[in-house]
């Protein structure tokens, strides 16, 4: 039977149309994995003298009744708790596409081989413990740390889905490992380093890598389109989607900054395009293999390390706090209010101004 016109109410998911017998009909609408589900849950006239919240209530626990039946049909393999935890990420919008893209990557590389076919409930710590000692023998403590961490979150999406009760990563014995890494240039090849930037005679790197020495991180630079900028105000935002901070960070337009924004002509799209495809940049480093070779720098030097010569002068060589330090960098502040962005919008560009003079 065709379900009449209805009335939305104030509770989301609720309507109701009007019968001559029941009273108002209650109509509950939501969606799980993509599914539309449209049921009657209950009557003006029935024994509940079902309302608009009573309706709501009831919808609530028809969803989760679906949900569960749907997650627990089954003891699930390895490789069906990953296609619904994908699912999940990507309908969620919870992870960026280059975090995704990752995510999917160790999954074919790494745990296809090792889980795809085992029953999720009988991998025990020990299976995953002989996996991370595999890895171990060929990948850094680090990175298998991270796969390490990508495994608990999908186990941690089975528990909170009643798939099974208990997180077996949780239990795996790591290797330590000290991640810091120390800056590799003294002052003088760090001015040298700094010069031939800012003097580089191929236009579009010198663009990229001076934005660079600005503090921001690869993906961030290359990722910028003209919408992020505003000229008027000199100021430019970093969306929460491409930093490494997950919020939306703003910064002044410096005057090296200004002079490259101005003289560009296309003012369309991604700010830096590629030479070759017009499209956004991907790879610099044959760019900066030439920027060190005409710098004269032979050590072992990572485009990332900008940020680091930007931290080491700053605090080595000027009178830059570590606060200064963190505003340049974009470090997550303690105090992330609407004031005190502005404040540390100035901070950084003030900081910034500094380390150039003495690098200059």
């Amino acid at each position: 039977m065709a379900i009449p016109k209805t009335t939305k109410t104030n509770y989301s998911g609720i309507s109701y149309y009007n019968d001559s017998s029941k009273g108002k009909v209650f109509l509950a609408t939501f969606t799980i994995n993509r599914k539309k589900y449209r049921k009657i849950v209950g009557y003006e006239h029935d024994e509940f003298k079902t309302n608009a919240k009573i309706a709501f209530l009831k919808k609530e626990e028809i969803k989760d009744k679906i949900q569960n039946n749907t997650y627990i049909k089954k003891d699930l393999t390895f490789k069906q708790l990953w296609e619904l935890y994908l699912d999940h990420l990507i309908n969620s919008k919870s992870v960026v596409q280059k975090t995704l893209t990752n995510k999917i990557s160790v999954y074919n590389c790494h745990f296809k081989k090792n889980f795809d076919n085992l029953r999720i409930n009988t991998i025990q710590t020990f299976n995953i413990q002989l996996f991370a000692n595999e890895l171990y023998k060929t990948k850094s403590p680090k990175s298998v740390d991270n796969y390490l961490a990508d495994l608990s979150a999908l186990w941690t999406f089975a528990i909170k889905h009643k798939i099974t009760t208990n997180n077996p990563v949780l239990l795996v014995d790591k290797q330590k490992y000290d991640n810091t890494r120390e800056y590799p240039l003294d002052f003088e090849e760090s001015k040298r380093l700094f010069k031939t930037i800012i003097n580089f005679k191929e236009p579009l790197y010198k663009q990229i890598f001076t934005f660079l020495l600005h503090g921001r991180r690869m993906n961030e630079v290359l990722s910028l389109t003209w919408d992020m900028i505003d000229l008027e105000k000199r100021t430019y935002s970093i969306g929460f989607e491409i930093n490494k901070a997950k919020r939306n960070m703003t910064y002044e337009i410096t005057d090296e900054l200004y002079d490259i924004f101005i003289n560009i002509e296309n003012k369309t799209g991604y700010i830096f395009k590629s030479l070759v495809t017009g499209e956004k940049i991907k790879n610099l480093r044959w760019a900066w293999n030439r920027i060190l070779k005409e710098a004269g720098i032979s050590k072992n030097m990572r485009i990332h390390d900008l940020r680091h010569l930007i931290g080491e002068i700053s605090l080595n060589e000027t009178d830059n706090s570590m606060e200064v330090v963190a505003a340049i960098l974009g470090h997550s502040s303690t105090r992330p209010t609407r004031r005190y962005a502005k404040v540390q919008q100035k901070v950084a560009a003030q900081g910034l101004k500094k380390v150039f003079d003495t690098l200059k």
